[in-house]
This record gives structure tokens, sequence and C-alpha cells, in this order.
């Protein structure tokens, strides 16, 4: 197969997907047998692609997370269906083999947009049913009107295999679904993580809940799922981790809108899981997002460690409180410093990622500075920081329209701000960002984050002995591979002035005794931030930074709890 044009330069070295044969359509009780492919368009390098690091690492993963729409969509349809997966993060997508199947279903964010328009001009009209679902479309459908064949508003559990069997069955089908009801989280089925190339991704995504109780003015998921999260039921989620482990994967996100949105609910999932891991030898490392007020619940932290937790990402903002109260995030102006209750995550045992945003009414130009300060303080390693987004439907995006301060023509600051020029922002996030991930800046706030209580520190001390006493000499001579690709990188690139500081930080972890990383631990380290150096020296002319988000469900415009 030739690889089409539209195939990013990035992904030409990979081999098109290959699946088994399609069969012909057959017929059974007079519906027809449908062909469906089921779409992720590429993403353009962002925070949580790891698109650098995986280049250095040149293994079987090829995308750091899978897209939780891909299985979800695929175990909502009749199993009778020729069903097949097709993920550009992962392979190259050969256009004319799609344009054989009956349906071609893309899902697709709102970072993928300019893919996704790519995609369906060169696929609509050509042969299959081509269709449109997820947060892109729900936030923008005015822009895919006559661009494809039917568009899935908001959650489309039923409207989605409603369209499938209308079209097996030979009746008329609509140009345009939104489902009326909100999904019994119950009725989800389990998702076909077997059509995945599971070597693939690193960490596989299962969805909890949806909903977030919070009113947080730029956020759109209280619009779309409600206040009062739905969580699936705990044997739900535990047939689908079993799932998830029978096909390879060993790292989990939970692409919880907000996982601590239900506490109750949450914590008999972790009790379970906790029996889960230690019934299977805790083979699955979890991770997930929440809001601040975690910290508030000693009872969560201990059971999210014991189930296996060891990070979580959590929606911090902003360290200026009158910025927080204008968005209405009172969750974190309460019970105590922000400082203290990250503090009090940290030292739980779980490592934490924040979210950060500038652009706020309330933010003068000091807010860069004042950003910089916080995360240093708060020992943040992996820290991202986006311009406020007015996203459709949300509160934040009818104040600004109502008072005329949307900028429709700029991708990356889309209104006016209040304090400063939307120049005067963008170069401010723009110098804020390169300094946080500046090599010693970022190392500074890894080594401080292992300081903490005696106890904090002796439990860091045996995990590394663990880890230490585990690592084989392949996984040494492994790591001096990725050691030279990364200096061959650092100086094609024209950025070697990461490599000494790279040797001068681990002089400094060579000092921290029983806590120091070990060899592999701190080079994977120094290509996580390699990742992130190249992006706040090459892709800052985008918005990437401000509309990618862990949540990649198949209804979820994501945005930090």
């Amino acid at each position: 197969m030739n690889i089409p044009a539209l195939i990013p330069p990035r992904l030409a070295k990979f081999a098109p997907i290959t699946t088994p044969e399609i069969t012909a359509p057959a017929h059974e009780t007079g519906r027809k047998r449908l062909r469906i492919a089921i779409v992720n368009p590429d993403y353009p390098p962002g925070v949580y692609t790891y698109h650098y690091g995986l280049e250095i690492l040149k293994g079987p993963v090829k995308s750091s997370i899978q897209t939780g729409a891909l299985p979800t969509l695929a175990g909502l349809l009749d199993p009778r269906h020729d069903i097949a997966i097709f993920d550009e993060a992962v392979r190259p997508l050969d256009l004319d083999y799609l344009a054989g199947f009956d349906v071609v279903a893309f899902t697709a964010m709102i970072v993928q947009k300019p893919r996704v328009l790519q995609l369906l001009a060169a696929l609509f009209r050509r042969g299959p049913m081509v269709v449109l679902g997820g947060p892109l479309v729900t936030a923008e459908e005015h822009l895919f009107i006559g661009k494809c064949d039917a568009v899935f508003i908001g959650e489309a559990e039923e409207t989605w295999p409603a369209f499938v069997e209308d079209l097996a069955a030979g009746n008329p089908t609509q140009t345009r679904y939104e489902q009326t009801e909100r999904t019994d989280m119950a009725t989800v089925p389990i998702p076909r993580f077997d059509l995945l190339e599971s070597r693939a991704y690193s960490t596989v995504s299962i969805q909890f809940s949806r909903g977030c109780p919070f009113l947080c003015e730029f956020c759109d998921i209280i619009v779309m799922f409600g206040r009062r999260p739905r969580t699936k039921p705990v044997q739900k989620v535990l047939a689908e981790l079993d799932a998830a482990l029978a096909v390879g994967f060993r790292s989990c996100f939970l692409v919880d809108d907000n996982f601590i949105g239900n506490k109750a609910a949450a914590k008999d999932l972790l009790r379970a899981l906790i029996d889960w891991q230690e019934t299977h030898g805790f083979p699955m490392n979890l991770s997930t997002e929440a809001s601040v007020n975690l910290a508030e619940d000693d009872e969560m932290l201990d059971l999210m460690v014991r189930a296996g937790f060891t990070q979580v990402f959590l929606g911090i903002e902003s360290p200026n409180e009158a910025s927080l109260l204008e968005t209405r995030k009172v969750q974190n102006v309460r019970a105590g410093t922000l400082l203290s209750r990250l503090e009090r995550i940290r030292q739980s045992g779980m490592i934490v990622r924040g979210g950060f945003i500038v652009g706020f009414d309330e933010d003068s130009p000091r807010i860069f500075d004042d950003q910089f300060d916080f995360i240093s303080a708060a020992a943040i390693p992996m820290a991202t920081v986006s311009i406020l987004s007015p996203l459709p439907t949300t509160p934040l995006h009818k104040r600004l329209a109502e008072a005329g301060r949307l900028v429709e023509h700029d991708p990356i600051c889309g209104f006016e701000p209040a304090q400063m020029s939307r120049e005067q922002l963008k170069a401010g996030h723009q110098d804020l960002v390169a300094r946080l991930f500046d090599p010693d800046n970022f190392f500074d706030r890894v080594f401080r984050s292992f300081d903490g209580p005696e106890a904090f520190r002796d439990r860091l001390a045996a995990d590394r002995t663990r880890r230490r006493a585990a690592t084989g000499v392949r996984t040494y001579l492994t790591t001096a591979r990725h050691s030279l690709r990364l200096a061959m990188h650092a100086i094609r690139h024209r950025h070697p002035r990461v490599l000494p500081a790279y040797l001068r930080n681990w002089r400094r972890n060579r000092r921290l005794g029983l806590v120091a990383l070990s060899g592999p631990e701190y080079v994977r380290l120094c290509i996580l931030h390699w990742h992130q150096y190249r992006l706040t020296h090459g892709h800052l002319g985008s918005n990437w930074f401000s509309v990618e988000t862990p949540n990649d469900t198949p209804i979820t415009v994501g945005a930090n709890p």
C-alpha cells in the first residue's frame, strides 16, 4: 500500500496498519453486515503526546496513551459487524483502504481539528458513510456542516449504535444525532481492547465516572455531563481492567473528569482495586486526575496509594486567589493554603502533576512571575501551563461574547485580556513555559519533590532500593543506547546546552543518597524533559499547551477539575 500524501512526515517510517482481510457483506435476518472503521486522527506534538521522547526510545510504543474513544465505540456495536480500529498516532492511515469501508467514523478532540478537516476532505463522498463525533464536533458543530454524512453531539452510547443498526437494516439515517438523556454508566459495555495494537501504547484509558460537582467558569464538563457524577459499577471497572491486562497493558489512566467527584463511589472502587491488585500481584500502575480538595481526605489518599496510584493530575490553575474566585474555582481557596494542600498530597506518596492557566481577568503581568515562583515552591516537575481558552458552550465563552471580547482569528489567544494585551499574554506565557523547562529549573523541582518527613523519605528510599535490585544488565545496556540517542538528538536539533545540564544534575542526583534515582530512571527523566524542552523551543507558536488535556473519552472536552 502507498502511504498517502496526507501522512505527517514523522510517521512515514512506520508501515501502514495491517488488518485482517474484510469479508464481503453478509445478510443476517435482513440486516447487512457492515464494515466499520473507527479512526483517531493524529495529534500535533503536545504536552501529553511524548512525541520527542518516543523518537529516542525507538521501541514498540508509538503513543503515550490509548485514546479511550476507540475501543469504547467499538464495544457499543454488535460484534457481527466487521469492526477495525485505526489510530494515526500509532500507524499511518491508508486512505484508499479506508474508502473501502461502509462506515468511517472519526472521533476527535479540539487539538486535532486541522487534521480532521484534512481527512474529511479526503474521504467524504468517496464511498463510505463518513461520520464524526467527539468533543471537537460537540464544541464546534458549525464547522462540519456539509463536510461529513452525520455528526454525533455529546454522549453517543445510544445514538452511535442506533445509527449503525439503521444503516444495516437499510433504514434512513439522520445527518445529526444528539442523545437527549445522560448515559447510564452501568449500561456501557466493556471496551474492545482486543482490537487495539496494545504494544503500541504505554498506557490504557479507562473511565469510571462522568461529571463534576464544581462550577469552574472555563469548563464545559458540567454543561455536557452535569454536576452529579455518574459512575460505573465497581465490578464493571474491574472487568475492564481484566480485559486491559489480558491484552498486555500494565499502566492505566482513569480518565474521569474528576475521580473524586463522587467520593463515596470512588472509595468503594479503591477498596475493590486494592483487592484486585493484591490478587493479581499488583500488575497495574494507576494514575488519574482529581480536584485539589483531595488533600482534605486522608482516607482517600491512603486508599489511592494502597491501590497503586502513583500520579495524580490536579487542576491548580493559579496562585492568585482573586483569579480562582473570578472563575468560581472555590475548591482551591479553602482549607489551608494551596501549597500546604499540594504538599499533603505529594507526601502521601503520589507524584503531583499540575494544570495552570494564565489570562484570567484578575491576572496582571505579574502573574507570570507568580506562577513560576508558585510552581517552583510546590516542586511540581510536570506543570502544564495554558492560556485561558474560552471553549464554546462554557459560561466563560458566553460572558466574553456578551462583552465583545472574543477574538475569532487568533488561535493562540482567543479573547482580549483585561489587564494586558494579547501579545503580552502570549509572550509572557511563552517565557514562563521556557523558564519552567530550563533544565536546571526542571531538575531543581524534581529533586526538591523528594524532600519531606523522615517517613516519606524512607518510603522513597525503599522504593528506589527495590527498583535497583530488579534492574538487570540488559536495562543498563538499553539505557546506554538511549543516552547516546538523546545526545545525538540534542546536537542535531541545536540544543547542545542541555547535555552539560543533564550531566550537572546527574551529579546532584548522586549526592541524594538512598533517594537518588538510578541511572535508567534518571535517563528516562531526561528524555521526558527533552520532550518538554523541544516543545518550549519549537511549538509555542500554537495553542497546543492551552487545548490539550488528559481527557480522551469519546465525548469529553477536557478541563482541569
